[in-house]
């Protein structure tokens, strides 16, 4: 029979800090400074090189800054909770641990097995990202690229095999991780070192190109937005071409038909956008007449060229319904699961209300680039997983975690300001925004200096995101290590530290493989949305479990008090559920299901051996009690 009281059995604090003293401990090396360097080694990186493009392009515009002031609002709540647990259990583990101690075994499986998922995405994003960057490295420098088929997924890119250097940069980073933190540390220390300093590059040069000619943050009208029928075009364009074949099967001519009507179809868009603008920006008085007159010639120029290179235009009709189609779809995704429990229709004066050229996609806009960008801050609680190994524990992560999180904050918004001022929104480059936003300043003024600046922080950007895959890596494995620890999963190969490494060497190889093939079949955009639904929802966690604790132990030791607890801790529940409630329902049903495999085997194997449900089963029998007695209370 099912021991009830076991699902809610706390793991003391108090035996957590003894567990110390137990053998295969990891070495205590990192101090505040290189503990600092984690943090902002695992922050600055897919945030600013990778996210930022996609999310002002295709979410927010220019209101980027807006949606990253969001997101760190919510870090800001979940961090000084996190600060205040981590100081109390200096030990692996993170939320697992921390919701161990307080809320019971099952929900500690629950928070570990959501860490898993969180940490492992993130790697599989990161390195994705890592492959767009080379090949605008490669494309600057020598003017050659990989080719699509191996840098790139076969679901989100027709013809493509499998992301080839995502792969590859995975499998090095794996081999570094096994040889030991000691190296891991010193490695990622250097990394972050060259990140900061091209970050800082970019903000102060950054700065002297946005354009003076046009303010990109206020005078870009609003009208010029991406439409969601715009971004459905590649897909239902290739989808149509290629018919029930998979992609990698398209020929060069097909791939080449697949441009040259994409082209055609955004051309006539385009033009019915330019139109709408004219009658509705130009009544509004948010566009002035003859500007709109320049765009509608514009755009009926573009479709006159694009016309040219197709035949029978007649046959897009029936794309270009299945692309409205998709757009409906797709507006209401932007709303997320919050648009999915209210219409659309009914959302959508709310949109408006908060629609300016600085604001263009509204509000929705806002908090969906916040739930996107989010990504960008799971560097922090990565800091507190590596407890065990910090020489002061209770002073050094509470200075870490703040002191990382507003460095890169701040770093942030300054990037997000610099590309969103050099070049309007909608023409930013998604895969590789920053070193393609100083490459095409290079283009357009023939400058070698520029030319030079866009190789020197496409380096810059390959080195920020192999340090965000040394750290969050690492923590993937500390995870791990914690769970095998309380024998929820089998320590025979989860808790196995090498002899001389003193790293869990098989849970790191086996997870690198994992991950590796994620990274080469996998959308980006799909792996960045796991991440963020898997890091806000261990956020609120955090947040429960650190208010939990204030009334059930008040009197506990806590060298690190978090200020306000109850406004903080409330506050950032509510901040980060309300960007939860804007990523898709496909999402959400994704993070159910991930769930659903834990808890089957939570209670196939880590049910029947975990540590405290045998204390448990020990206990009662020296009370005379079965453990098929009947249901127990914790």
């Amino acid at each position: 029979m099912m021991r009830w009281g076991q699902l809610f059995k706390r793991k003391d604090l108090q035996h957590l800090i003894q567990e110390l003293a137990n053998e295969n401990r990891l070495r205590r090396v990192l101090g505040p400074i290189s503990l600092t360097a984690l943090g902002v080694g695992c922050i600055i990186g897919a945030g600013i090189f990778v996210m930022t493009g996609r999310a002002a392009a295709e979410d927010a515009g220019p209101a980027i800054t807006i949606s990253y002031a969001v997101a760190a609002l919510g870090c800001v709540f979940a961090a000084l909770c996190y600060a205040e647990f981590a100081a109390m259990a200096p030990v692996a583990g993170s939320a697992y641990t921390y919701a161990y101690a307080t809320l019971g075994e099952l929900l500690a499986w629950i928070i570990g097995w959501d860490l898993i998922l969180e940490y492992a995405m993130a790697c599989a994003c990161v390195a994705a990202g890592w492959a767009n960057y080379l090949n605008e490295f490669l494309r600057t420098c020598f003017g050659v690229e990989i080719p699509e088929r191996f840098c790139s997924d076969p679901f989100s890119t027709p013809g493509a095999l499998f992301n080839l250097p995502a792969v590859g940069i995975m499998l090095v980073v794996t081999v570094i991780l096994i040889v030991g933190i000691r190296e891991s540390a010193v490695a990622n220390a250097a990394l972050t070192l060259v990140k900061l300093v091209v970050v800082l590059f970019v903000i102060g040069l950054g700065f002297t190109l946005i354009n003076q000619d046009q303010n990109n943050w206020t005078d870009v009208p609003y009208g010029k937005r991406l439409s969601t029928a715009e971004l459905t075009v590649s897909k239902v364009v290739a989808d149509k071409v290629r018919g029930n074949r998979p992609a990698k099967d398209l020929t060069k001519a097909e791939l080449a038909q697949i441009d040259v009507d994409a082209a055609y179809v955004r051309a006539k868009l385009a033009l019915d956008k330019a139109e709408a603008m004219k009658i509705e920006m130009v009544k509004a008085g948010d566009m002035p007449a003859e500007q709109a007159d320049a765009e509608l010639s514009a755009a009926q120029a573009t479709l006159a060229a694009a016309q040219a290179k197709v035949t029978d235009p007649a046959r897009f009709d029936e794309i270009i319904a299945d692309i409205n189609a998709a757009a409906r779809e797709a507006t209401a995704e932007k709303w997320g699961l919050l648009g999915a429990i209210i219409s659309p229709e009914r959302l959508k004066p709310l949109d408006d209300a908060f629609r300016t050229n600085y604001t263009p996609y509204g509000i929705s806009g806002i908090m969906l680039g916040a739930a996107i960008v989010f990504f960008a801050f799971i560097g922090f609680d990565s800091i507190s997983t590596h407890a065990e190994e910090a020489i002061n524990p209770q002073r050094d992560i509470p200075i870490a975690i703040l002191a990382s999180l507003g460095i890169c904050t701040i770093l942030y918004v300054l990037v997000a300001a610099v590309i969103t001022g050099m070049e309007p929104y909608y023409q930013i480059d998604t895969k590789a925004a920053i070193a393609a936003a100083f490459r095409k300043q290079a283009e357009a003024k023939g400058s070698g200096v520029l030319r030079i600046s866009s190789v020197l922080i496409a380096t810059g950007a390959l080195a920020g995101l192999t340090s965000v895959l040394l750290v969050t890596f690492l923590s993937q494995a500390r995870i791990f290590l914690a769970m095998a620890r309380d024998k929820l999963l089998p320590p025979s190969i989860f808790a196995a530290v090498h002899p001389r490494f003193k790293t869990p060497h098989i849970s790191t190889a086996l997870t690198g493989l994992v991950i590796c093939v994620t990274a080469a079949f996998t959308p980006i955009a799909d792996l960045e949305k796991m991440v963020n639904i898997g890091t806000l929802f261990a956020f609120v966690i955090v947040c429960v479990t650190v208010l939990i604790l204030r009334f059930q132990d008040p009197t506990m030791a806590r060298p690190f008090r978090c200020p306000l607890i109850y406004f903080v801790a409330p506050a950032g529940i509510l901040v980060n559920v309300s960007m939860m409630l804007f990523l898709p329902v496909s999402t959400w049903l994704r993070l159910v299901i991930w769930m659903g495999l834990g808890l089957v085997i939570y209670f196939a194997y880590g049910y029947r051996h975990s540590i405290l449900g045998k204390e448990l089963v020990r206990d009662l029998a020296k009370e005379g009690i079965g453990p098929t007695d009947g249901p127990l209370r914790s």
